[in-house]
């Protein structure tokens, strides 16, 4: 939401009441206590219904939110809420207002429009409040946001953004340029941590996704699909393309060894790639390139095998 977005209320409110009033004030110079009372109250109820109403929620939540994320939405909640009980003072104001001039047959129109601007400040002044809670709130939500899609061990993209991702891919019904998906997996990893312990296999898949990134191009993303597992989609490429940039992973992981206790970790990686085609689903795109991993592993691994 952006900082402007309870503004229309605000407007709305001022606006149909300020043209109720100028129209009633070409055609006469004074108003009844109740035909007032009545304009007065029919806008707090439409502004009031529109603040209630999901026509303004704060935030749109996933089914599926974190405990940070329901954290949040119970301050925005609060906020709400307080914001919504200032509205609702606001317009007891305009009930006072009313009671005052209840002891006169007539309102001077002027003498009320300065009234209502008191009340438009008042009123202008809680939504800019309210206004800077929601933007402190999406702030956290963005970061955690970017928090709830990377991998807390390697720092790259984890497995929900990669559905999100390709769900976007998926969804168009022609591609604009070729996409390969290139299934990564570190040669060997059980051993590794039998011989150097965990630390050292956390290590080496920080080590692993470091160079990937480092690797690849603008445009290119890299997730953690699972364990010693990783996925590459690579863009506006073609299938030399793409070979090029799996055969240089193969070498940069081949003659580049990570440092533990001073000790060189020899690490290796096999590869499997496919192309996605109009009615793929991440399913099947998956399954290809998985089955071409399988391939790699089979033939010898520090490889890369091809399944289309």
């Amino acid at each position: 939401m952006e900082t402007n977005q309870l503004n229309p209320l605000l407007i709305h409110f001022c606006k149909e009441l300020s043209a109720q009033m100028e129209s009633l004030g070409q055609r006469q110079a004074t108003i009844e206590p109740a035909e007032f009372a009545e304009l007065i109250a029919t806008a707090t109820h439409e502004v009031l219904e529109a603040y209630t109403s999901g026509e303004f929620d704060l935030l749109d939540y996933h089914n599926s939110m974190t405990q940070e994320y329901k954290e949040l939405a119970q301050k925005s909640i609060e906020s709400y809420s307080r914001t919504n009980e200032k509205i609702e003072a606001i317009s007891e104001k305009h009930a006072e207002l009313i009671d005052e001039t209840n002891s006169c047959s007539l309102i001077d129109l002027g003498k009320i429009t300065e009234k209502f601007s008191d009340i438009q400040i008042h009123l202008s002044d809680e939504v800019s409040r309210a206004n800077e809670v929601i933007q402190g709130l999406l702030e956290q939500v963005k970061t955690l946001e970017v928090k709830t899609y990377l991998d807390p061990l390697t720092k790259v993209y984890n497995r929900n953004a990669l559905h999100e991702h390709l769900k976007a891919i998926l969804e168009k019904e022609t591609f604009d340029f070729e996409i390969f998906a290139l299934m990564v997996d570190v040669d060997n990893f059980k051993s590794i941590n039998d011989r150097f312990g965990h630390i050292a296999g956390d290590k080496v898949l920080i080590f692993i996704a470091k160079l990937l990134k480092k690797a690849l191009r603008d445009g290119d993303r890299v997730y953690r699909f699972g364990g010693e597992e990783f996925i590459i989609i690579l863009n506006r490429t073609d299938l030399e393309g793409a070979t090029l940039v799996a055969e240089r992973l193969l070498s940069l992981c081949r003659n580049n060894k990570p440092l533990f206790q001073n000790q060189q970790i020899a690490v290796t990686l096999s590869i499997g790639l496919t192309k996605m085609v109009e009615g793929d689903s991440m399913d099947t795109i998956i399954e290809r390139s998985d089955t071409a991993l399988y391939q790699a592993k089979k033939n010898g691994k520090d490889r890369l095998e091809m399944e289309f």
